[in-house]
């Protein structure tokens, strides 16, 4: 059976922890629709790397990026912290900090610890490699593969609501695949259709149209809608992917003339803002057309 990425935290929930969070929490209480302060130590203080991989499983791949440090005494890294790569080169994780890359997300948390020697970045990562680099001799996990997070069937729909809470957060809600957007998997069951007149010829107007298309048909043309605004995503996230990599290539490898920089300044732009831009107008589009089909 496939795993499904359409799952919810809809009630206040209590988790018990087997080991406690590194802010020494045992017990979380987790309210849907809020990053509250144990929703942080949940995800700051322990299992970032399983947000982090619900957040690039459900956006179609973003990579990770894990930090790993010595403890002093120690003979053996031992794992940090976990973040996710947006496709314009942020880290973003629980905390709703925009750290501008890697280099800086290290630098930040490498102010926050103590007792470990320098954090080191391994990026980009596939969810199936960062638990193979974060398990420690002992861990009692077994899943492997970029899925591993999900093994624990009671957690995963916890990490998938607050997936698409830091997305959200962040401004990065439109990012998500259409399998990963509950609010559509969930709704009510459509209401039955009204009764069918007793002619089956439509009234017309002095051009002669339909008057009115049946509720059917148009409830069909907003689903087509929502499933094609998906594959309209899905493709602005590929362009963005696609313009950011450009980018960074062309930076690295050609010369610093007045050209060239404008043709990386151009690519830079495509990757963030300009679509950006076209991500909303469509989230707009979409949302205004459900609001409709509720009405109905």
């Amino acid at each position: 059976m496939s795993m499904r990425f359409d799952q919810d935290l809809t009630n206040p929930t209590r988790v018990t922890m087997t080991t406690p969070t590194a802010d020494g929490k045992t017990k979380i209480h987790l309210q849907p629709g809020e990053i509250n302060s144990d929703a942080k130590s949940l995800y700051g203080y322990h299992s970032c790397h399983y947000l982090a991989s619900a957040i690039s499983t459900m956006t179609g791949g973003w990579p990770l990026v894990t930090l790993m440090a010595r403890p002093h005494g120690q003979d053996r890294d031992v794992h940090v912290h976990t973040g996710t790569i947006a496709p314009d080169g942020r880290v973003i994780d629980v905390w709703g900090d925009f750290h501008p890359g890697v280099e800086a997300f290290r630098d930040s948390l490498q102010k926050r610890v103590q007792g470990v020697g320098p954090l080191k970045a391994h990026a980009p990562l596939a969810p199936g490699q960062v638990i193979e680099l974060v398990r420690q001799p002992g861990d009692t996990g077994t899943s492997s593969g970029d899925l591993w997070w999900t093994e624990n069937p009671g957690m995963t729909p916890i990490h998938q609501h607050f997936a698409r809470l830091v997305l959200e957060k962040h401004g990065l809600s439109y990012h998500l695949s259409p399998a990963a957007q509950p609010q559509r998997a969930n709704q009510a069951p459509a209401p039955a259709p009204a009764p069918a007149p007793r002619t089956t010829t439509p009234s017309t107007t002095s051009t002669g149209g339909t008057a009115m298309a049946g509720l059917d048909d148009i409830r069909a043309a907003i689903s087509t809608t929502n499933d094609k605004s998906g594959q309209i995503q899905a493709a602005l996230n590929q362009v963005q992917q696609w313009a950011g990599e450009i980018a960074g290539q062309l930076g690295t490898v050609l010369s610093e003339s007045g050209q060239v920089q404008q043709a990386i300044g151009a690519f830079q732009e495509l990757s963030g803002q300009r679509i950006d831009e076209l991500h909303q107008l469509v989230s707009g589009a979409v949302t205004e057309i459900e609001q409709y089909g509720q009405r109905l």
